[in-house]
Parts: structure tokens; sequence; C-alpha cells
């Protein structure tokens, strides 16, 4: 209980806008009780600046321009994540509050000003190919690799994933990384976040990298999603499924969320689902707008089925509003969800530089407490159909029925 009520004071004191020199781009959200500051950069870069040639570039680069620095993070006691989006390539800080400003300046001047090193790009495509391969054979990134052809298509800067592939990563050269590092890792196309016990002009120290000026984003392409259901053979003892519904940039993202912890419960494992292997949920926003993904592993011939489930799970909440104390008890524990999502520095700060970077001028983390049956119905009846992804064994059921 004492760690709910402080996780409940700490959203409630983040729920304020983050301040910002908004010429810079730089919003701060100071919070005195924080142990820890936490520095979100995030760079809209990503695969759609990428030749298709060259896909893999902006997470090679990335890893590549960031080796060098980290002995001096070390050093400072500093912490360094590296996180390929769509849309964006995140770079996340967490440091003392004595050394976060030296830390975060350190992390700019890598990315901003230093040549790229031929020596570390060499080092970092090789673990990032051995990555790559490691990561392409897990069943789940095949799912996610066929998601998102079918939801952004087959040719769409989108549909590929975002991190390359292991061959086309391996391709990549020195020059052609440090070529990618100067004409797209720019600080107009940058925005960031800082959290923690800092004063509210504590992004001064770093306006200084940033180009006064509004934030320059690469366009993006229409998108052209699947229309029936897609089918992938895949080797495996289990049947993965995913449901996708499309949103638009005005989608109420907290009433999605809600939404879809309540259809998971509906089809996660339970005494009268023992078939589940596994369910999850998440709400994806990006430039233009997002999705909200639904996936289950699954007995193989039973797929179908579960598919229809998924669906059915979500437009079961577009019918009547949920009765007041059902909704009541629901809220209260997705609540107490997302206060765990947001406990830590490093998740706010990357809502607020995520919010920043889709157009906010005053990032704020909505309280989940505002949220109403009506909104959890006008969000389920506003979704259309879903996109739906099969990814399994399903050639083999299909000859055993036919031989039967």
């Amino acid at each position: 209980m004492t760690r709910l009520r402080t996780l409940s004071l700490a959203l409630l004191a983040a729920l304020a806008p983050a301040a910002a020199r908004a010429q810079d781009r730089v919003y701060v959200r100071p919070e005195p009780g924080t142990p820890v500051v936490a520095a979100e950069i995030l760079i809209a870069v990503g695969p759609v600046d990428e030749p298709d040639e060259h896909a893999g570039i902006t997470y090679l680069t990335a890893r590549s321009v960031t080796a060098p620095v980290r002995g001096v993070l070390d050093s400072l006691g500093a912490h360094l994540e590296v996180d390929q989006q769509k849309d964006a390539v995140s770079f996340t800080v967490i440091a003392s509050p004595d050394n976060w400003e030296e830390a975060t300046r350190a992390l700019l001047v890598a990315i901003f000003r230093d040549p790229v090193d031929s020596l570390a790009t060499v080092r970092q495509r090789a673990a990032t190919v051995a990555e790559l391969r490691g990561r392409e054979a897990s069943p789940a990134d095949a799912l996610a690799r066929e998601v998102d052809a079918a939801v952004f298509g087959a040719e769409h800067p989108w549909g590929r994933p975002a991190v390359g592939t292991a061959e086309s990563v391996g391709r990549l050269t020195v020059d052609q990384v440090d070529l990618f590092l100067r004409r797209y890792f720019t600080s107009e196309r940058a925005v960031i976040a800082i959290v923690g016990p800092v004063e509210p002009d504590a992004g001064e120290a770093l306006a200084g990298f940033m180009e006064p000026g509004p934030l320059s984003r690469p366009r993006v392409g229409g998108t052209e999603r699947a229309e029936a259901p897609v089918h992938v053979e895949y080797n495996a003892i289990t049947a993965w499924v995913a449901a996708v519904y499309p949103v638009g940039v005005d989608a109420d993202e907290e009433a999605l969320r809600m939404l879809a912890e309540l259809a998971l419960e509906r089809v996660s494992f339970g005494p009268a689902r023992r078939q589940v292997y596994d369910a999850r949920a998440q709400v994806v926003r990006h430039a233009g707008g997002g999705e909200l993904r639904l996936e289950m592993v699954v007995p193989p011939r039973e797929a179908e089925q579960w598919g229809e489930r998924l669906h059915a799970a979500v437009t079961a909440y577009a019918g009547e509003d949920l009765a007041a104390q059902v909704f009541a008890d629901r809220l209260r524990r997705f609540r107490g969800e997302r206060l765990l999502a947001l406990e830590s520095p490093e998740a706010r700060a990357r809502a607020y530089a995520r919010q920043a970077l889709l157009g906010s001028r005053a990032p704020r983390l909505v309280d989940p407490e505002t949220l109403t049956p009506e909104r959890l119905r006008r969000a389920a009846r506003a979704l259309g159909e879903p996109v739906l992804v099969y990814l399994g064994p399903f050639e083999e059921d299909t000859v055993e029925e036919e031989g039967s």
C-alpha cells in the first residue's frame, strides 16, 4: 500500500506539463523526490530515411556513435540504453543528480559533433549482426516482422524490421555509417526530456546542442494494410496469432490501453482457457497514428478460433457501458498497472519525449482516473476491422485434415 501511494503521488506530480524551452525542444520535469535523473534523447530518424539496401543503418549508426562514449559514462556511474523505433531512435541516460549533466553532454557531443569511429563501427556491426541472427530465429520476432508487413505493406519502410536484418547490416560500410550520421542525426530532428531532481531551467545546460526552430520530421508515405487474414508457415509446435487495430492521431490513448487490458483478460490463460500459452497487448503510438496490438500463443489447430475470439474480446466493449461498480473495479486495477509502468523516471522521460516528438508543445502524463465507461465504449467503437496474422505449422494440419 505504501509503495502504491508513493507511485500515485509521483504520477500526480508528473501530470503537470513538462516545462520547456520550446525553441530548443528541451523539456524539463523537476521531481525533487526522485533519486536519479533520466534524460531521454529522441531523434526522428529511422527506416523512412534508409534506402532499402541500407536497412538497419540507423540502428547501427546509433550503436556505433555511442560505443566510444560508454567508457566515459561508466566512469560517471551513468547507464545508457539505445532503442530503435519505427519513427525515431531513442537514447536514454540514467545518472545521479551530480553527474547527469556531464553524462548527457558527453552523449550529445558523441551524437552531434564527433565523427564515427572506424574500429567501433566494425565491432558494432559484427555485434549487431550476431544479435539480429538471434532475433531472426525467434518466433516472436518472426510474428513482429509479418505483422509489420501486413499493417504497413511489404514495400513500406515501416513494413520491414526497424533494426534491419543480419544480411543488410552486414553489408554496411564505415563510410556509409559516417555519411548517414552527418546527414540524419541532427539536432533539428531531436527532442530531449529530463526528469528528476533538477531545476526548472536545467535544459539551459543542453541548449547549445539544439538548433532553434520547430522539430523536423521526415514525411511518412501512405500505408497499405492487408485486407484478408495473413497465414505464414513457420516451423514450431505452437501457433502465434495477432490482431492489430490501426488508430489515428486523435485516438484516446488511455482508453485504448484500458481496452487492451480488459480484452486480454477475456482470452488469457485460466481454468477455462488452459490451451492459451501466452497472451499480451500493447498500444503503440507513432507519427501518423498508432496501433492496438493483441497477440496470443495457442495450439495450431485452434489458431483461427482464437483470432475470432481476440476480435470478439475487443468488440465486446463497444456495446453498452460497463456497470459503474464493475468499471470502478477494473479502473482501479488498470490505474495500478499504469502507475507501475511509469514508476521509473526513465519511463516518464520516454513518455514525455514521445509526446513531444508527436507534436505536443506541453507534454504531460494523463491520469487514468479520468477515464469513464463512455470513453472506453467510444474507443472500442472507433476501431475498425483488425489485421489478423497467423504464424505456425498450418500446412501439416491441413494435410492431416484432408487425409482424414
